[in-house]
C-alpha cells in the first residue's frame, strides 16, 4: 500500500494505510531512514490504520528518538481502534503526542508557536 506524504504548516505528514506490522515496516525499511533525516517535524496519520504491531510501533519509536536528538518533534494523529489501544496499553500517549486529527494537531501547534 502506498502512503500518502504532504507537508502542512512545514511539517512533513506521513499518512499510512491499513496495517502498519512488520510486513510493511520492512518493504518502508529506506523510507523511515530517509525521513529520520528530515530537519522538520514529523507528524504519522494513522487515521486509516486498524491494526499495528510491535514492528509499527517500533518504527514510530525510532523515528520519536531520531526526532528528539535534533529538538525537533514526532506526532501521532488519528489513533482509533486497536492502534489507540496499543498506545495506551504502552504508555506512547504519555510520552508521544497524540491528536484526534490534523486541525487538532495544527491548533494546538500554532497555539504553542504563537504563546513562543
Amino acid at each position: 500500500m502506498q502512503n500518502d506524504n504532504y507537508i502542512v504548516n512545514n511539517d512533513f505528514v506521513i499518512k499510512l494505510h491499513d496495517e502498519f506490522d512488520a510486513a510493511l515496516v520492512k518493504t518502508m525499511r529506506d523510507e523511515l531512514e530517509a525521513l529520520s533525516e528530515l530537519t522538520t517535524n514529523i507528524v504519522v496519520d494513522l487515521t486509516d490504520v486498524k491494526f499495528i504491531d510491535s514492528s509499527g510501533i517500533g518504527a514510530i519509536v525510532f523515528l520519536y528518538k531520531r526526532m528528539l536528538t535534533k529538538d525537533l518533534n514526532l506526532s501521532v494523529i488519528g489513533l482509533d481502534t486497536q492502534p489507540a489501544d496499543l498506545f495506551k496499553m504502552l504508555m506512547l500517549d504519555q510520552t508521544i503526542n497524540c491528536y484526534g486529527n490534523i486541525e487538532s494537531y495544527l491548533s494546538k501547534t500554532m497555539a504553542i508557536q504563537v504563546a513562543s
